[in-house]
C-alpha cells in the first residue's frame, strides 16, 4: 500500500508565515489586490505622479497609516504593524515610497522629535493627507551627513520666530519627496542658532506651500525631474531664504530655545 504524501494546509501555513501581523497582510492583500491599485503602465510623469497621490489618498481612506502614531491622535500605537503595512505595498514601488515620505518621514519625524502639542497639531493632519509633507534633510553638497548639513535656523528673540536660511547652492535641500509637486509643510533639518551658539542639527516644522499650491514667501522650489522607476514620486529642491516660522514650531522633545533665546536640552552631549 503507497502511502499518501503529507499535504500542509495553506491557510495554516499562510497564517504561520505571516506571524503576529496577519491580519495587517491579509487587509493589504485584499485592498492591492482590487482594481483601484492595479498596475498600470505607460504613463508620463505627471500622470504617474497624479496616480500616486490618489492612491495615497485612497489608502488613507482605509485607516492603515495610523497603525504607527500615538492612540491620543487617533492613530493605534502599534509600530510593528506599520511596518508591515509599508513592506506590503513592494508591488508598487511609487506608491511604496510616497506613502513611506508622508507617513514614515514627515509624520514619523514630527512623532519621534516632538511633543505633545506638536503630536495633536500635526499628525491628524498628516495621517489624514490635509497636510501633506516633506522630509528636508539632504542637502547637495553633503547627502545625508546630518553633521554637516548647512542650512541654519537662527532664533530671533524680538520676535521669538527662527530664521530658516539656504546659505549657499551646496546647501540647498535636495531629491526630497513630496516637494516637487504636493507637499505643503516639511520637516527641516537645520543648525539651530541662538544667543551667537551653534547647538548643532535640529528639525523645525516649515510652510514651503501656500493653500493654492504656490511657493511660500522665501520657499523657491525645483522639480527633480523624471527617475527610473519611480516616476510616480515627486522629488525636488527646496531652498529658504530668511523664511520665519514661530519657536514653537521647533520640534523640541530633545532640545528647546526659551522665548529669551536660552537653550536646554536633556542630553548633555552636544553630538
Amino acid at each position: 500500500m503507497t502511502e499518501q504524501p503529507l499535504r500542509a494546509d495553506d491557510s495554516e501555513l499562510r497564517g504561520l508565515l505571516d506571524g503576529r501581523w496577519a491580519h495587517v497582510r491579509e487587509r493589504a492583500r485584499d485592498l492591492l489586490q482590487g482594481e483601484d491599485f492595479a498596475p498600470v503602465n505607460g504613463l508620463s510623469m505627471e500622470d504617474h505622479r497624479a496616480l500616486t497621490t490618489e492612491r495615497l489618498a485612497k489608502l488613507a481612506e482605509t485607516g492603515m497609516q495610523t497603525y504607527g502614531f500615538p492612540e491620543e491622535v487617533g492613530g493605534s500605537g502599534d509600530v510593528g504593524a506599520s511596518v508591515v503595512a509599508f513592506e506590503m505595498l513592494v508591488t508598487d514601488l511609487s506608491l511604496m515610497v510616497k506613502m513611506g515620505v508622508q507617513w514614515g518621514l514627515f509624520g514619523g519625524a514630527i512623532n519621534a522629535l516632538g511633543t505633545e502639542r506638536h503630536h495633536h497639531e500635526y499628525l491628524p493632519g498628516a495621517m489624514s493627507l490635509d497636510i501633506p509633507g516633506c522630509f528636508a534633510m539632504t542637502e547637495t553638497g553633503h547627502g545625508s551627513d546630518v553633521q554637516s548639513l548647512r542650512t541654519t535656523a537662527t532664533y530671533d528673540p524680538k520676535t521669538e520666530e527662527f530664521v530658516v536660511h539656504t546659505p549657499d547652492e551646496s546647501a540647498r535641500k535636495d531629491y526630497i519627496g513630496n516637494a516637487a509637486r504636493d507637499g505643503r509643510m516639511a520637516v527641516v533639518f537645520a543648525q539651530l542658532h541662538s544667543a551667537g551658539i551653534d547647538h548643532g542639527v535640529h528639525a523645525l516644522m516649515v510652510p514651503i506651500r501656500n493653500d493654492d499650491g504656490s511657493a511660500a514667501p522665501g520657499v523657491t522650489i525645483e522639480d527633480c525631474g523624471p527617475k527610473a522607476g519611480l516616476n510616480g514620486v515627486d522629488n525636488g529642491r527646496l531652498w529658504f531664504d530668511q523664511v520665519r516660522v514661530p519657536r514653537t514650531d521647533l520640534l523640541n522633545r530633545y532640545g528647546d530655545v526659551g522665548p529669551d533665546g536660552a537653550y536646554t536640552s536633556p542630553i548633555e552631549s552636544k553630538n
